[in-house]
């Protein structure tokens, strides 16, 4: 089956800089995929080439089949001409024209007749609970709302794509919180082949059928959110998501030396030589002394508590071990900085990376 939208081999410099290099990716009809990453990356000039804001310099991007970007045969359909929506961080609403006004906006720049237009708006004023504002300013909206009139605005047009350039940026914690669970709901009810832009993890699961993390200009690993935690592929994935104990290592026989001398044994019949081994910080439990059993396949390594910070519902611990190093861990009582401790997980939550 054709993916609905194909992006192959694109590739992008301004001037001697090269900010994009040998992007490909495929998604599907109804899917989402979210550009996660630092900043520099390439995630937003990579959105700007989708929406047609500017061409890439190589490669090909096909919807449905039909191209729009073919550098090498001088295709490039501009923007207004791709029936793409985009949402912005900071929400870029006419400040003259009313909440319904701006809604509107877009269908009456596309010929849409005026009883289409009321029932969009109104479908869509419903969908982000802003109907009673519909008479409104943008001026006297919150952030929240202007936001939620912004996507209104995206919606309304039914685009073949929608793009959403780190729209809950400009929002408090809790809106954020509140909002993209929201959005994730507006994507699915609508059928929207989505494409997010993020740098923020939570985001990226919460609403990512797909997780395309970059680095550097190029996708460093794509894949559900699932397997981008769970199984990272290199040693900037691992560090980048999640919080991760990583270790570099060597083999000595049947057993890894971690670091300088901690030695472990192999779980693994066939791991490369040298490389890193990652260990979430959740897979760590923390114990006061070694008194307490431990599971048949726990690894046990003496520590002593570096610091300790409480979250709730138990303690984040940061513990030493014998040669200096730091390993993040879980603890379910208070541990007191200077006080021995156990570091122990299981054979199976350690994971490898080469590189």
């Amino acid at each position: 089956m054709m993916s609905h939208l194909s992006c192959r081999n694109i590739h992008k410099k301004f001037g001697q800089q090269t900010v994009l290099e040998g992007i490909d990716f495929s998604l599907d009809k109804g899917e989402c995929l979210v550009l996660l990453g630092p900043s520099g990356c390439g995630k937003t000039t990579l959105l700007n080439i989708l929406s047609g804001a500017i061409a890439a310099d190589g490669g090909e991007l096909h919807l449905d089949g039909e191209a729009l970007d073919i550098p090498a045969r001088g295709i490039h359909v501009p923007m207004r001409q791709r029936g793409f929506s985009m949402v912005f961080q900071d929400f870029s609403l006419w400040p003259h024209m009313s909440v319904e006004d701006n809604v509107s906006y877009g269908l009456r720049i596309r010929g849409i007749k005026r009883q289409e237009r009321i029932k969009r708006v109104q479908r869509v004023l419903e969908q982000v609970q802003m109907t009673e504002f519909k008479d409104r300013h943008p001026a006297t909206l919150s952030g929240g709302q202007q936001q939620r009139v912004s996507i209104a605005r995206a919606l309304a047009v039914q685009p073949r794509l929608i793009l959403l350039d780190e729209p809950l940026s400009a929002l408090d914690a809790r809106l954020r919180e509140d909002l993209k669970s929201e959005i994730a709901r507006l994507l699915k009810d609508n059928g929207l082949t989505a494409v997010y832009v993020t740098h923020d993890q939570s985001e990226a699961f919460a609403l990512g059928d797909q997780v395309a993390l970059m680095y550097q200009g190029r996708i460093e690993q794509m894949g559900s959110p699932q397997e981008i935690y769970r199984q990272p592929r290199s040693r900037f994935v691992a560090g980048f998501i999640g919080s991760s104990n990583l270790f570099e290592y060597r083999r000595n026989g049947t057993s890894l030396i971690l670091g300088d001398e901690i030695h472990v044994p192999m779980p693994l019949e066939t791991l490369p030589e040298t490389g890193h081994m990652v260990l979430r910080r959740e897979s760590v439990r923390v114990v006061p002394d070694s008194s307490q059993n431990a599971a048949n396949d726990e690894i046990c390594l003496p520590a002593v508590c570096h610091h300790s910070q409480f979250l709730g519902d138990r303690h984040e611990v940061l513990a030493r071990l014998v040669d200096d190093t730091l390993v993040r861990g879980f603890a379910d009582d208070l541990i007191n900085p200077g006080h021995p401790v156990e570091i122990r997980f299981s054979m199976h939550a350690m994971h490898f990376v080469e590189r």
